[in-house]
Order: structure tokens, then C-alpha cells, then sequence
């Protein structure tokens, strides 16, 4: 189905144009709302239903696209503002943050993206994957701001990442192992949350899962 040039075989645009996710749909009923924190003109930031740790938030493009640095110029001055207040929420309920995106270079080269529609993670906690990835990737640039690792990567499949106290990261990634960055921000933080984000819906009770997003969601809209 297609709704404003949206394909709703993506859980994000039905998210966009539902106001919440299949996700979220079949964790909670109706009368427990969504999973939105808040919207600008073009973006959408919610509780990933997927979380690393309480807490964890994406910023998603409303329009259907392989990754943020493909954004027009007015779009990206719009996402600073979301990612700062995004950022700013988080920082005042968990403390540090860090934050990452599998960029892809098209929806058939997705740099290990997950779901092909663009969407930063911004995780709490203050986790140094920088060694990992470097060892991985031995290419791995360091930018002066967010918007200089966009600017940069921009037309190419990429791995972003950064934490607040420090530069960002990016490299051009076109092979690279599904949910990568997923898998590093849980194991250098040893969190009790499975990397994967399937399994992740698949033992939500054992995982807590939905009292997370139910805690988060007060907190962070309070």
C-alpha cells in the first residue's frame, strides 16, 4: 500500500502515517497510545521498541529515504534542532548519551541497516565503541560536528556514530553484518538487552521490554 509516496510495507512510514508502529501496535492497545515523544516538520522521535536500555530514542524521517546524510540542507538544519532536543530529554531523565546510524547508499546497499528508512539511535549511557569499529574499520574518519559526518558521507553507505563528549565518527561501509552497531553498543555496555532486534520483540516479557517503554514514555513526555 501506498499513502503520499509512503510504502506502508515499511514499519516506519506506518508509523509516520499511522501514528504508530506495528511494534508498538502489537505490544499495546490502543488505549496505551504510541510510541511518539514528540514531532517537528519532518521528523518523528520515538521510543525504539527494541531498547538497549530504557531510554533508547529514534529520530526518524518522515519521508521514506536510505539515510539521514541524503537530506537536503534545510532538512538537516532541522534535524540538529531535533537531535539537540531529542538529546536534551534524554540527558535530563538518563544522563550521556550515545548515538549511531547504519546509513545506506540505497535501499539495496544498507551498510547493515535493519529497516531501510532512515533513523538515528541515541542511546543512554556513554559507550566508547570507537576501539571496535577502528578494528574493524580501520578507515574510520573523525569529524569536527554531527553535521561535518553527514556532509562528508553523504552519497555513500556508511557507519555513523559518536558520543557526547568527543567528535563524531563515520565510515564508508558498504559490507557490513546486519544490526553491527546494535551488537557493539550492547556488548561494550554489557547491557542485559539482546543486540537483535527481532529477538528483542520475540522475549519482551522475559526482557521487560514493554514496562521500559511504559516507564520511558512517562518519564520522557513529562
Amino acid at each position: 500500500m501506498v499513502i503520499y509516496n509512503r510504502t506502508l510495507d515499511c514499519p516506519f512510514c506506518v508509523l509516520s502515517a499511522e501514528g504508530r508502529s506495528p511494534v508498538w501496535e502489537h505490544f499495546f492497545h490502543a488505549e496505551n497510545g504510541d510510541e511518539v515523544i514528540f514531532r517537528s516538520a519532518s521528523f518523528s522521535v520515538v521510543l525504539d521498541t527494541a531498547p538497549l536500555a530504557e531510554g533508547h530514542l529514534l529520530i526518524i524521517t518522515d519521508r521514506h529515504m536510505p539515510s539521514l546524510a541524503g537530506l537536503s540542507k534545510a532538512e538537516r538544519d532541522e534535524l540538529q534542532v531535533v537531535k539537540r532536543d531529542a538529546e536534551s530529554k534524554l540527558r535530563g531523565v538518563y544522563g550521556p548519551i550515545t548515538y549511531f546510524e547504519h546509513g545506506a547508499e540505497s535501499f539495496a546497499r544498507h551498510a547493515g541497516a535493519c529497516i531501510d528508512h532512515a533513523h538515528l539511535h541515541l542511546v543512554p549511557g556513554d559507550v566508547d565503541i570507537f576501539p571496535l569499529v577502528a578494528h574493524d574499520y580501520p578507515n574510520v574518519e573523525s569529524f569536527t560536528s554531527y553535521e561535518d559526518a553527514l556532509e562528508s558521507l553523504a552519497g555513500r553507505a556508511y557507519l555513523m556514530f559518536g558520543r557526547d563528549a568527543g567528535p563524531a565518527y563515520g565510515v564508508h561501509a558498504p559490507a557490513c553484518v546486519t544490526q553491527y552497531l546494535r551488537r557493539l553498543v550492547s556488548q561494550v555496555a554489557g547491557s542485559k538487552a539482546v543486540w537483535n532486534w527481532r529477538d528483542s520483540v520475540r522475549w519482551a516479557d522475559a526482557l521487560s521490554v514493554r514496562d521500559q517503554l511504559l516507564n520511558a514514555r512517562k518519564k520522557l513526555r513529562s
